[in-house]
């Protein structure tokens, strides 16, 4: 029971977690290949998002819009490991692991940050639990971090609220039916459409009822519970591969958080080096 409670209090930590480092500070990670071209003081604008600071999903600490470089400072300062950044010059990921002993192995939370390649803002971050040793199992970390994510977050989407959503009342909800209702009831953003037609793969997608009532979305081998806020602007979902389907070890627990108007924002910046085409 100790380590359980050592292991879910280290799992709130991870989900949420201060600025490390000063804005006025030189970081080795300003000379960085691949991070070198931004500026750790710029900030997105949101106006116009709806991004209200007591309801915006984090994982580590970081959000959506973001600045990467800050925040890859941040993360070096909370003791997250750099791995690689992807696309050199024109990098547009970037991932760190942190480790904690867990048992007779080490668990791994693999933090990847997905950026605007010219400006430098968070477009989707995610946060993956991994175990060391192949062969035991990862239900235990599934379900403790599932249990600090409602304590630090608030119950995720349930089946009663899927079921007023796509005027269903029983059983299961196909999800290309719960899409469709969703888009007749409310102002879904064009993204945030994209996302969950993405997530319907199949005429078997849908919603069931998984634990204690919460609404469980099949994708696949997929099993995500959702966050969500803003009729679905912002999204995190927390997911985990079906054990009857695929082997779950290999999958982890994965967090992946979206915005969808802070992501809009951040495409209609655009490139602000590119070179104008003045034609004569």
């Amino acid at each position: 029971m100790v380590k359980r409670f050592v292991l879910i209090s280290s799992l709130l930590t991870v989900l949420a977690s201060p600025l490390g480092w000063s804005q006025t500070q030189s970081h080795p990670f300003e000379a960085l290949r691949g991070l070198e071209r931004f500026n750790k003081s710029n900030s997105l604008s949101l106006n116009g998002t709806n991004q209200k600071i007591d309801t915006v999903l984090s994982i580590k600490g970081v959000k959506i819009g973001d600045n990467v470089l800050q925040q890859a400072i941040d993360l070096d300062a909370k003791g997250g490991r750099l791995g690689n950044i992807r696309g050199g010059t024109v990098s547009d990921k970037i991932k760190f692991s942190f480790y904690q002993p867990y048992e007779n192995t080490r668990l791994e939370q693999k933090v990847e940050l997905y950026f605007d390649k010219h400006n430098g803002f968070i477009q989707q971050a995610t946060g993956t639990y991994y175990l060391q040793d192949a062969y035991m199992s990862i239900t235990p970390i599934r379900e403790q971090t599932f249990i600090a994510a409602v304590e630090k977050f608030g119950p995720p989407l349930t089946m009663q609220q899927a079921y007023d959503l796509s005027d269903e009342n029983n059983d299961d909800i196909p999800l290309d039916k719960f899409i469709n209702d969703l888009q007749g009831k409310s102002q879904l953003h064009p993204l945030g459409l994209e996302y969950l037609q993405k997530r319907n793969i199949s005429r078997s997608s849908k919603w069931v009822k998984g634990t204690e009532d919460y609404a469980l979305m099949h994708s696949g081998f997929d099993r995500c519970y959702l966050w969500q806020t803003n009729s679905f602007s912002q999204i995190m979902t927390f997911c985990y591969f079906d054990e009857a389907g695929a082997n779950p070890d290999s999958r982890g627990v994965e967090f992946d958080l979206h915005n969808f108007p802070v992501n809009q924002k951040i495409i209609e910046l655009g490139n602000p080096h590119k070179k104008l085409d003045i034609s004569l």
